[in-house]
């Protein structure tokens, strides 16, 4: 058998490939080097005009890739959708029940110090408290229901709402499971349509988690301009 055919088409010589293949490479990439350095003119020309449309095709693809990255603004919702963003909670938390203590309640109105009227299912006036320790933002509004908690070390006072804390505020969906596990009475209370959400302003108001609420006794406060806000969830 000759050389030529020991070598094979790639012209590298037989024997230990992992040893000599490489050694081949390197000459030929050295014969390539030493071949480009002379002053040919023409070769010159063409590698100027190959690293020229190089850059040309690294520019167009910049541009291109700029162009499909396009930032789109607002595209998932104004302000409207914060009122209904909490509304699949349900389906990623598991149904809270009342539990001795605590008790179903709905929002009737709105006011300051971090705080909010309700009624609690058995007809009870109550003024919940908004604590510090919430985390998750949550949008209330008027109707919405919420499980309170009684104050142990709190006595209510005479011809005073009882102070309660909030604890959860239950989306649709989970308020229509406790409807039907017979936890809520099947009607719902009506509402006087001067406490429900004034649909010109959207802002709502913002209570801080790492703030404390107001826990004073007092009485309610100037009622807020808003009827929703938001606030940090457990």
């Amino acid at each position: 058998m000759d050389k030529q055919s020991e070598s094979g088409s790639s012209g590298i010589p037989a024997g230990n490939f992992v040893v000599d293949a490489p050694k081949q490479l390197a000459k030929e990439a050295t014969w390539i080097l030493r071949r480009c350095t002379k002053p040919n003119r023409k070769e010159y020309i063409k590698i100027v005009q190959a690293v020229v449309m190089g850059f040309l095709v690294m520019g167009f693809v910049g541009y291109f890739t700029k162009l499909i990255h396009i930032p789109i603004n607002n595209i998932i919702g104004g302000k409207t959708r914060r009122r209904g963003k909490n509304d699949t909670e349900g389906d990623k938390r598991e149904l809270t029940f009342k539990t001795e203590g605590q008790e179903y309640a709905y929002v009737t109105k709105m006011v300051g110090g971090s705080r909010l009227n309700a009624v609690s299912v058995k007809g009870e006036n109550l003024l919940v408290h908004i604590r510090g320790s919430m985390r998750k933002k949550v949008w209330i509004v008027t109707g919405n229901l919420v499980l309170v908690s009684e104050r142990e070390f709190e006595k209510p006072k005479e011809g005073a709402m009882r102070n309660v804390d909030l604890l959860v505020r239950y989306s649709d969906d989970e308020e229509a499971q406790l409807r039907k596990y017979g936890e809520i009475p099947d009607m719902r209370p009506k509402f006087n349509e001067a406490t429900t959400v004034d649909e010109a302003d959207e802002d709502g108001i913002e209570f801080n988690a790492d703030a404390e609420s107001d826990d004073d006794d007092g009485p309610n406060s100037a009622d807020a301009k808003h009827n929703d806000f938001n606030i940090d969830d457990i």
